[in-house]
């Protein structure tokens, strides 16, 4: 009965997207209000096909109703007391459900943008809106067409009961998946990801409609910072779940579906800036079109590379066939619409303003354009290329992530660097005096930063580095594969170099805000950088997420270039101790025992001590769980001792064949900067997301705007040669 209903609905839901999709558009080229009208009422109906969807799947994990299948392959078999919310996120737990909790977040958004043009019905958003439908479209035929992605399978009669209970405890959650984190992070990532659909259907109804004028921009700018928020917050979500639950001591691994959710995260920072270039200047028209189709493909590259099992990962899902085939066909599609509109309106498009010197804000914007989408495209044919022929470059090859690091870093720090300088350059063309004045202050602030960071350098980094390296193995291996160690300290130091830069000029720009409305407003410090926030919002909150990327950009070098990492084999013996860098870890205790859900966990107690001066810092406790209902599952729990200057993280990974303990310790250098950097970035998107205090139109205000927009737009089109009549 379930999956009758389940499968009925999502029918209905492709019968609706079809319609609406039709109906939109042909309303928008036949002008007729009445079918724009009914098309947006099938936008809603849509919406509200899917939720019922989404509902039916969460109503048979609380109520465990064994009848479909993905229930059974995703019940969270546990007693924690995080139960109730495992029950929340076992809907986008396996493939089935992630995949439908994505088409359906689409239609929230779609359903939202109907709502709030609903009143104007103005070509653009109504085009958008036949775009977005004809996307949850071919999303939902991933989901009726293939049975590995279809949430409403039945479960086969030999695994029930007569009374629909489970004949055999079988399948069920995977167990690294019952974390606070992966509770959110999926969510959070598909939020950001369903959210970029808008400004690629917006892209595209440009080009439908001819009009490109900065409205499709303004329309679709404040979604496309809205969901690149969540992408970022999903991105942090899911280094936290790595470090803390994966056991191997770090946060990002340049796995095949880490990179899957970078791609369109570095596309989308070409594509804010581009919009932002777009509103301001009238410039970067085609680059803003361009980044918002290529974010769209990558975000669905991103779905390719989990769902698809071509490229092998820890994360993602095994290889289907159907799968494979209709994400390639939405890429595809998405970017042949896209060149076939732009070869078509390509005369009509016309830039306000160039770039007389690449020395100015409008080449440094051109620059960071090129950088984000040749690093995204490099970092996707490198993540992909297990996959590709052999007659590729590097095509069958898995690319380790050594490769990866040494492409990122030195990007990176250009990229910061850009982002340093660019403020304080002038639009078109950059005056040497001026730039001077403007630098003078974020020089000073930069080199005193850079100083202390140079000092942190050659008296603890190069020395850990020094120490690696003689110590061998796995750890000095990987050190001296990136480069010889003259270009690995000059990589640093260049890096602690943006890094201040970066950190004095955003710090220097708020500072300056905020002494220009004491000066002119006459408020204090406090009051001033509340209503800067308040009245310059992008601004602003620009300049704190470059500070934030700063401090970011200290914990990375830390963190990914300096990690003391080394394996300890221990005598079960109280007393007996190992040293890895500065700390002693001396065995005091061990036991075995079960928890609640039958799952046995092995526990060892430490005590973590200085190597230089004996004195206590702590004693942690790291376990192995082997869990009853995942095949014996091994789940590392990793104990933690944060100090301000670094982490030191400890795995229990089991017994050896002498019967000694295997430790695994990593001395994580500044980890702290990455989650207090990555927390002000975040903050400093939501504040640039904040709406500027105005007075809003009232919706018959709008509505005439709307209309004499479209009569402006109109005469325009018929003062200069174009092919037929499009509507405004």
């Amino acid at each position: 009965m379930v999956s009758m209903l389940g499968n009925a609905l999502m029918v209905i839901a492709l019968l609706v997207s079809l319609g609406a999709a039709g109906l939109l558009l042909v309303g928008v080229k036949g002008r007729s209000e009445g079918l724009v009208n009914v098309g947006y009422l099938l936008v809603f109906a849509n919406a509200v096909a899917l939720t019922a969807c989404v509902l039916l799947v969460l109503l048979c994990f609380v109520t465990e109703n064994y009848s479909i299948a993905y229930v059974v392959s995703n019940y969270p078999n546990t007693t924690s007391a995080l139960k109730p919310l495992y029950l929340v996120s076992a809907v986008w737990a396996g493939r089935q459900g992630s995949l439908l909790l994505w088409t359906w977040l689409i239609a929230v958004f779609a359903s939202a943008v109907a709502w709030r043009r609903l009143h104007v019905t103005d070509d653009l958003s109504s085009a958008a809106l036949a775009v977005t439908e004809v996307v949850i479209l071919l999303f939902v035929c991933t989901l009726v067409i293939s049975d590995s992605n279809n949430p409403f399978m039945p479960t086969s009669a030999q695994f029930l009961n007569a009374d629909g209970t489970l004949a055999n405890p079988v399948g069920g959650m995977n167990a690294l998946l019952m974390h606070w984190a992966m509770i959110l992070h999926p969510p959070a990532t598909f939020i950001g990801y369903a959210g970029m659909t808008l400004p690629f259907a917006y892209a595209m109804a440009a080009l439908i409609t001819g009009d490109f004028s900065a409205r499709w921009v303004e329309l679709a700018d404040r979604i496309a910072v809205f969901s690149f928020i969540f992408l970022t917050i999903g991105m942090l979500l899911g280094a936290v779940w790595a470090y803390v639950v994966l056991g191997w001591g770090g946060f990002w691994a340049w796995d095949a579906v880490e990179n899957a959710s970078l791609f369109s995260w570095l596309t989308s920072v070409a594509m804010i800036h581009s919009f932002t270039m777009y509103r301001k200047r009238g410039c970067f028209k085609r680059w803003s079109m361009l980044a918002a189709t290529i974010t769209f493909v990558f975000v669905v590259l991103g779905t390719f590379v989990t769902r698809s099992g071509l490229v092998q990962s820890v994360h993602a899902f095994a290889q289907d066939e159907a799968s494979t085939y209709l994400f390639l066909g939405i890429m595809g599609a998405a970017g042949l619409a896209f060149l076939i509109g732009l070869i078509y309106r390509n005369g009509e498009i016309e830039e306000s303003e160039e770039i007389d010197s690449m020395i100015s804000k409008n080449g440094s914007y051109y620059l960071t354009n090129i950088v984000m989408i040749v690093a995204a495209a490099l970092t996707a044919y490198l993540t992909v290329t297990s996959a590709l022929p052999g007659w590729l470059p590097l095509g069958g090859s898995v690319i380790a992530a050594g490769a990866f690091n040494a492409v990122a870093r030195p990007v990176g720090v250009l990229f910061c660097l850009l982002m340093a300088v660019c403020p304080m350059l002038g639009w078109r063309k950059t005056d040497g005096a001026a730039f001077m004045r403007n630098m003078r202050v974020p020089a000073v602030i930069g080199g005193v930063i850079f100083a202390a960071l140079m000092a942190l350098f050659v008296l603890k980094f190069a020395p850990e580095y020094d120490g690696i390296v003689a110590a061998g193995g796995d750890a000095a291996t990987a050190l001296t594969e990136q480069g010889p160690r003259a270009y690995y300290f000059a990589l640093t130091v260049l890096a602690f170099l943006a890094a201040s830069l970066l950190f004095a000029s955003s710090a220097y720009l708020i500072g300056r805000g905020i002494s220009a409305r004491r000066r002119n407003k006459g408020e204090g410090a406090l009051l001033a950088a509340v209503n800067l926030f308040r009245r310059s919002p992008a601004q602003a909150g620009g300049y704190l997420t470059h500070l934030g990327v700063a401090i970011v950009l200290v914990g990375l070098v830390g963190s990914s270039m300096y990690v003391r990492e080394q394996t300890l084999d221990l005598a079960a013996k109280a007393g007996e101790s190992g040293q890895v860098g500065g700390y002693v870890l001396t065995y005091r205790d061990g036991r075995e025992f079960s928890d609640t859900g039958d799952n046995k966990i092995k526990q060892v107690d430490l005590e973590v001590s200085d190597a230089s001066s004996g004195a206590a810092l702590g004693t942690i406790s790291p376990s192995m769980e082997i869990s009853a209902t995942n095949t014996g599952q091994q789940i590392l729990h990793a104990s933690v001792l944060t100090f301000p200057g670094e982490d030191l993280f400890v795995a229990f990974q089991g017994l050896n064949a002498d019967g000694s303990l295997s430790i695994h310790v990593k001395v994580n250098p500044l980890i702290l900067l990455n989650w207090i950097g990555g927390g002000v970035a975040v903050l400093g998107i939501v504040l640039a997301f904040a709406p500027k205090r105005a007075t809003p139109l009232l919706a018959a205000d709008e509505r005439t705007a709307e209309r004499e927009a479209a009569v402006e737009r109109r005469a325009k089109a018929k003062a200069r040669p174009r092919k037929g009549g499009k509507r405004g």
